[in-house]
């Protein structure tokens, strides 16, 4: 069978090129079974005539695209623009999983996967193959011709990870999204995260299945996945993109010592203030760690605790991050801006606390009410999401689509543009001038207008 995977990557900040673990991961277990697969990506800008010819030309068995929320809107265009199709079309992702209702709300789209797909996927394609109607498979929402849906149970999460393929990188013009990423490959080496978020989709993708959902591989298997992919490419650095690499100290312990006596590449991790000390912050210094990426999300103590499912103090915060400092490891930390119930005033402790902090970088996105999740709720039940956004005219993580009182929209779009200037210009004006012009509305043509400098810039505003 040939599998053609639709990637849309579209309206996005910045220039880097991404790499979709999941899809990656599909491939693998379908080349592992004998079948054909092929991506088409499409980043930059909507182009349905480039799927349509690669349509015609690869003559695919199954279209299979996978989207998160923000992107579902393309998904649903190229259904509209390119109806019909021959193939059968299935989606999955984070959107299909948490909104399933997407199934009816788009003509055209045979299936859903509903949860973790490598399993489901490979036996829609073997059902396929034998020319038999796939209306029992676990995790699968089925459409019949009549246009009535057959909704399966879902599995329980696979719980041996070792058990699985490495993603399946080659899929992808890979060395191109290293490239474009600062010479910066990304690996992942676990699933799911045991923190409960409110704006986060894990509490609620947790629920979606049964087993244990944070799972991690081996390590002699995390290392054999980095010998093979530093074997292939030409990779300067390594970005661990775990939602929270150091959740098990016994694992990560392992891993560094198991690593440094191999590979003298440097990486990055994503970390929980709460599990970093110094002898973690060592550990990861001694083995080749050189920044630690931790979610601050917001300043309020109190604020996160009640609306956001945080339960930090500051001091934990800034412990996190003084411990990181100690071992001579660079910071980043990540905020949001514009979540509901949230005010100005609110948002200026998460300046104030970033500032103490002066991590090496920040970044700063605009909430957005992802389906599924416990704040998404909150914005429905009190009438804060605005809808009719037009296509190409909402860029995510850098506009709202609340509509709430207490923080009005140009309020928060305020916040978001000069928030890197507050939280720096008492520690590097050069660095908070430079910030603020990167979040103004000129940002997008400056990064690309200074594309041959980039790793410059990023040296003088991150410190890496």
């Amino acid at each position: 069978m040939k599998i053609l995977f639709v990637y849309t990557d579209l309206n996005v900040r910045g220039g880097a090129k991404s790499y979709h673990f999941g899809i990656g991961m599909l491939s693998a277990m379908l080349k592992r079974d004998g079948h054909q697969t092929r991506l088409h990506y499409m980043f930059g800008h909507y182009d349905p005539a480039a799927l349509t010819r690669v349509i015609g030309e690869w003559q695919p068995d199954v279209l299979a695209f996978s989207a998160v929320s923000p992107q579902f809107a393309y998904v649903q265009r190229i259904f509209r623009d390119l109806q019909p199709f021959k193939a059968f079309t299935i989606l999955g992702g984070q959107h299909a999983t948490l909104a399933p209702e997407c199934l009816e709300q788009t003509p055209g789209l045979d299936a859903i996967c509903v949860g973790e797909g490598e399993f489901p996927l490979l036996e829609l394609v073997q059902t396929l193959a034998r020319g038999e109607q796939p209306e029992t498979i676990p995790n699968l929402h089925i459409k019949r011709k009549d246009g009535s849906i057959v909704r399966n149970p879902t599995r329980p999460f696979h719980g041996q990870l070792d058990e699985l393929p490495f993603s399946d990188v080659g899929l992808f013009d890979y060395q191109s999204i290293i490239d474009s990423d600062f010479h910066t490959a990304l690996l992942m080496f676990s699933r799911g995260c045991p923190y409960k978020c409110t704006f986060c989709s894990n509490h609620a993708l947790r629920e979606k299945q049964t087993g244990a959902y944070v799972r991690f591989r081996s390590v002699p298997s995390c290392l054999a996945e980095i010998r093979e992919v530093t074997g292939r490419y030409k990779v300067k650095a390594l970005y661990f993109n775990d939602d929270c690499f150091t959740v098990h100290r016994k694992w990560v312990a392992e891993f560094c010592e198991a690593y440094k006596a191999e590979f003298d590449l440097p990486f990055d991790i994503n970390a929980r203030p709460e599990t970093l000390n110094d002898d973690i912050c060592s550990m990861l210094k001694a083995a080749g760690c050189r920044r630690v990426c931790i979610g601050i999300e917001n300043g309020s103590e109190t604020f996160r605790r009640e609306v956001l499912g945080r339960n930090q103090t500051n001091a934990v915060i800034e412990a996190g991050f003084a411990a990181c400092h100690r071992a001579g490891l660079t910071t980043k930390s990540f905020n949001i801006v514009g979540f509901p119930y949230e005010t100005p005033a609110i948002h200026q402790e998460t300046v104030e606390l970033n500032a103490r902090i002066n991590p090496g970088s920040v970044i700063i996105g605009v909430f957005e009410p992802y389906p599924g999740t416990k704040l998404a709720e909150v914005c429905q039940k009190e009438g804060f999401i605005q809808t009719g956004k037009a296509d190409g005219e909402f860029v995510g993580r850098t506009d709202t689509i609340l509509k709430m009182p207490q923080f009005p929209r140009e309020e928060i779009l305020k916040c978001f543009r000069t928030f890197a200037y507050n939280v720096y210009r008492r520690h590097s004006l050069r660095k908070a001038l430079f910030l603020r012009l990167y979040y103004s509305p000129y940002g997008e043509p400056l990064i690309r207008l200074l594309e041959p400098v980039k790793g410059l810039l990023r040296r003088m505003t991150m410190g890496v």
